[in-house]
């Protein structure tokens, strides 16, 4: 008999974890230990909401209904005790107990189907999103929180800001994050992303200095890359003021450089 509340319990929790977005966009975070008390949690907020339900259910079913000065015959459960004694599944002291239990289960098994239909109604009108892909995309952006990276990934987003990104084959690219992917089970949305890049280049090999030699304003074709996050080594914020800031500074050390180690001939220097 306690797999009647052990079962429904464990899997309405784990539908709650799959069908509601804002629960599956942040599933990847848990594992182990934590994922199951996690999944446990949600089945029991299903598993008490069932037994309010299924407790007013019963409660309601036992109240005579006239319609025309006839009863209706609403008491179910009446009904049902009467099969599960003869199936001998249950006994005469035992069978109500058995249908709170049989109906608390399966309510539990429902719950979370319209528990997450309800969330994605009441958050496209909150929010005056259209369709269910815009707000899976606005919940996927919610997701990038709790590191630098994420975050900068989320403000380029959000705000069109450049970044540059340097990877580990030493290619530079310079451009606006679009769009981070959605999560899934097992990886976050940071997992890989789309980047429309503005500039690229390429750090040297000995210096590590950054080459900024390909533009991509003038470019016929979509030039939207996938990038790994795996494969990013460091991002930052680009200003294209400080990088010509930055470039003219060191021309002007290069320039000074040169005059400075410049040979002077014996006879001019002594004249």
């Amino acid at each position: 008999m306690g797999l009647l509340i052990i079962l429904p319990l464990l899997v309405s929790g784990y539908l709650v974890c799959i069908k509601h977005p804002y629960y599956y966009c942040r599933l990847h975070r848990f594992e182990g230990q934590l994922l199951y008390l996690h999944v446990a949690r949600l089945g029991l907020v299903c598993l008490v909401v069932a037994t309010l339900i299924t407790a007013l259910l019963l409660a309601v079913s036992k109240q005579a209904v006239y319609i025309a000065g006839h009863e209706l015959a609403t008491d179910y459960s009446r009904h049902l005790g009467s099969l599960l004694v003869q199936l001998d599944i249950a006994n005469d002291k035992n069978c109500a107990l058995w249908i709170f239990l049989l109906q608390t289960g399966l309510t539990a098994l429902v719950i979370p189907f319209f528990w997450a239909r309800f969330y994605v109604n009441t958050k496209k009108k909150e929010l005056n999103l259209k369709s269910d892909e815009q707000l899976k995309y606005r919940l996927a952006l919610g997701t990038l929180e709790g590191t630098p990276f994420k975050l900068l990934l989320k403000e380029s987003i959000q705000h069109y800001t450049l970044c540059m990104f340097s990877l580990s084959d030493r290619k530079v690219y310079v451009g606006i994050v679009i769009f981070a992917g959605v999560p899934t089970e097992s990886e976050g949305a940071d997992h890989a992303f789309t980047l429309v890049p503005i500039l690229s280049g390429y750090r040297d090999k000995d210096t590590l200095e950054i080459t900024l030699n390909t533009p991509y304003r003038n470019t016929s074709c979509d030039p939207s890359i996938l990038l790994l996050q795996e494969t990013v080594v460091s991002v930052t914020r680009f200003d294209f003021s400080t990088w010509n800031a930055l470039r003219s500074q060191k021309n002007r050390k290069i320039q000074m450089h040169n005059y400075r180690a410049r040979p002077i001939k014996a006879s001019g220097a002594c004249a």
